[in-house]
């Protein structure tokens, strides 16, 4: 097979339409870094990052694994096709999301002084969890609604919703204020952040409802839906609180400020993930419905292909990152360029991530959710303790070097599952057999 056959050009034309709004996108985000951290202060971008990171980790609760399901079920003839659902799974997942996420935000909301003053140690945090509970139940009821498109293959509406369209609310309200009318009061980022996700939430409601059932339509029970979505919980949603958890043990040893800076890092040293999550988005279907209907064969063809074009279209964006690390954080304050040598830390260990990326998608669409959910708690539990252990003496750098090696663990132990269990090379590094 030639390194771009039709398989392959399907996919990058595929991928085509979501990378311009995942770049857009990414620019938002960078937009908004500079904006808050700029005019707002970095303490005020890390408050914002800290909950960031709790929704993160939180939805992973929430949703318990079935907007992940959402991305097979929808891709699979037996439960949807041709606009028609053939079971109950959306109503029976809608109802699990609905309950877990008003039990999980009343009890922030009761405990948010103690989590703002004690957890903590910042006062102005109470702030943003008096919004929380419609904040939480509105991004956690976007975040599945955004899978279930996936799943569809409605790449526009998902790429649109995901997260696109409420950045772009929120940076369009904040540029309004500190720009038209010289307003850089906290509050704008709180209800600015609120209010794109609730519209953003009723967008992709309209873009689901009504949903329509074929004749005969088989129904699903609770448990059979969260004996197939807890594993996924523990095994693609870890990969989040991998890369959330050291957001909040941060905030628990350093200031908002230092969150804030950190924060920005984080972003720079993502940026060398663009590729992989574009191609992500259209691989997840293919690869369930390429599994499911056991071509084992254009399975493989289809992501050793994949895997060879993240690697050299991902090499050049590192190497950037790391020789203009300085400079690149230069551009953000004085308070961010003395901190280059954790963006450094950070990119390369992302840059494997990246190159091995797919791993989540591979194992969660070929039925192996479950062990790759026991590697990704081993994982979630090494980086919460190597956090604990390296931030109070290396702070930022300490945080930068316990996310990047949980990553590598994880992706090292699911590489050879793959490899093990579907015949599957799912990294390539040129000369390396």
């Amino acid at each position: 097979m030639s390194f771009f056959d039709k398989k392959i050009v399907g996919l990058i034309k595929g991928a085509g339409l979501h990378f311009v709004f995942y770049a857009l996108n990414l620019i938002m985000v960078y937009l908004l870094a500079i904006i808050i951290a700029k005019y707002f202060g970095p303490e005020v971008y890390g408050r914002y990052s800290i909950i960031k990171s709790s929704l993160m980790i939180l939805i992973i609760v929430s949703t318990l694994g079935t907007n992940t399901l959402a991305v097979k079920m929808a891709s699979d003839e037996l439960h949807f096709s041709n606009n028609i659902y053939k079971t109950n799974f959306v109503r029976k997942s809608y109802l699990m999301i609905l309950i877990a996420s008003t039990i999980i935000s009343m009890v922030v909301f009761g405990l948010r002084n103690e989590l703002a003053t004690v957890v903590f140690a910042d006062k102005e945090l109470e702030r943003y969890f008096y919004v929380f509970p419609m904040l939480f139940l509105a991004i956690t009821v976007l975040d599945y609604n955004s899978n279930l498109l996936k799943g569809q293959k409605r790449v526009l509406a998902f790429s649109f919703l995901n997260t696109f369209f409420n950045n772009f609310i929120f940076l369009s309200a904040i540029l309004l204020c500190v720009f038209a009318l010289s307003n850089t009061e906290e509050n704008i980022i709180i209800y600015g952040f609120l209010v794109s996700v609730l519209i953003a939430c009723v967008v992709s409601l309209i873009k689901i409802f009504p949903i329509k059932y074929s004749e005969v339509k088989r129904r699903i029970s609770s448990k059979e839906i969260l004996g197939r979505s807890i594993p996924m919980m523990m095994s693609a949603s870890m990969i989040y609180f991998i890369l959330s958890s050291d957001i909040l043990i941060l905030g628990f040893f350093e200031t908002s400020k230092k969150v804030g800076v950190y924060r920005i890092i984080t972003q720079i040293a993502s940026v060398n993930t663009i590729f992989l999550i574009v191609f992500g988005v259209i691989l997840s279907p293919q690869i369930s419905s390429l599994y499911s209907s056991k071509k084992n064969m254009e399975l493989k063809e289809l992501i050793e292909k994949s895997v060879k074009i993240i690697f050299y279209v991902t090499l050049p964006i590192s190497l950037i990152i790391i020789v203009f690390s300085k400079e690149l954080l230069s551009f953000f304050g004085g308070d961010f360029e003395e901190e280059y040598l954790a963006l450094i830390l950070l990119c390369g260990f992302q840059f494997f991530y990246t190159i091995s990326g797919f791993i989540d998608i591979i194992l969660n669409m070929t039925g192996n959710e479950r062990v790759f959910g026991k590697i990704t708690f081993f994982t979630a539990t090494l980086n919460i303790a190597l956090n604990l252990i390296t931030i109070p003496y290396y702070g930022i750098l300490g945080a930068a070097f316990s996310t990047g090696i949980s990553i590598v663990f994880t992706n090292i132990l699911s590489l050879y599952i793959i490899y093990k269990r579907l015949k599957i090379k799912a990294i390539y590094i040129p000369f390396l057999k």
